[in-house]
Parts: structure tokens; C-alpha cells; sequence
């Protein structure tokens, strides 16, 4: 006795000629893609600090209030990118950073001291937040400190 003829199923899955042309397509779309990715982290990462160096004003300000004494906001090192750290006293409250592919340039020096007023003891300051990649340089922000203690970012350089 001979088996029925049945008819062949057809074989799921993909072949591997489809799977090639994804993975092309795919490596295309990505190829496209990574400058814009590249550019938005660029971006990213000056937001980031300068949002770190606002935030620490607010920090040293309220410091400075609370304990009725001067906090302090001083470069880590010789220059801004290594980071900051917030002290009241003797003692260290917050350290931020270090900030790598950033040119972070102060008005006033290394160090920006918060009177008990909560006030800038050396009036107002600027912080200019530039990617180190000059093709970059629209991702510029401008972190300002009037010489009441309030704080703001500014899109572009400082004036």
C-alpha cells in the first residue's frame, strides 16, 4: 500500500536573501541616522552642565541662607570642566562634573561666593557653556547670575 499524495507545505521562516536586504536597508537607515544622534548628545550634554551649574547656584544660594553664613562655588582645579564643588564652612555640600567635549568659561574666575542674603558677593556672574566641537557651537548656552541671586539660561553666547 503507497501513501496519499499530499501536497508540500510551504516552509516558514525567512530566506536568507530577505534577510540580507534588511539588514542592508537597516545599516543604510542607521549610516543616516548617527550624525543627528551624535549632534543631539552634543546638545545634550551642554544642557546637562549648564542645568548642573544653575542648579548649584540655587544650591550655594539656599546654603547660604539657611545657615545665616557665605557658601561658596569653586572650580575643581584650574578650570570649570573638571567641576564644582558647593561648600558652606568647612563643609563640602554637593561636588558636580567633571565635564568632558565642554569649554565651560566663567566672568568672574574659579570661585563664586553666596552672601547669607543670599546675594553674589562679587555681583553677577556668567558661565558660557560651549561644546568643544566648533561645528557645534549653536549647542552654546549662557548661564547667568544676576546680582540678586536669581539664576537663568540663556540659548547662545554670553554678552
Amino acid at each position: 500500500m503507497s501513501k496519499p499524495f499530499t501536497p508540500l507545505t510551504r516552509a516558514r521562516g525567512f530566506t536568507l536573501v530577505e534577510l540580507m536586504i534588511t539588514v542592508i536597508v537597516l545599516g543604510i537607515i542607521a549610516t543616516i541616522a548617527i550624525p543627528s544622534f551624535s549632534r543631539l548628545i552634543t546638545s545634550q550634554r551642554s544642557r546637562n552642565a549648564a542645568s548642573d551649574l544653575a542648579s548649584a547656584v540655587t544650591l550655594a544660594r539656599s546654603e547660604a541662607v539657611k545657615r545665616n553664613s557665605v557658601a561658596t562655588m569653586a572650580a575643581s582645579g584650574a578650570a570649570w570642566t573638571n567641576g564644582w564643588a558647593v561648600t558652606a564652612g568647612a563643609e563640602k555640600v554637593r561636588g558636580y562634573g567633571p565635564y568632558d567635549g565642554l569649554a565651560i568659561t566663567a566672568s568672574g574666575g574659579t570661585a563664586l561666593s553666596i552672601g547669607n542674603d543670599g546675594r553674589p558677593g562679587n555681583g553677577g556672574q556668567t558661565f558660557q557653556v560651549t561644546p568643544s566641537d566648533t561645528a557645534m557651537a549653536d549647542a552654546t548656552i549662557c548661564v547667568q547670575v544676576s546680582g540678586t541671586g536669581r539664576v537663568s539660561m540663556v540659548s547662545g553666547a554670553c554678552s
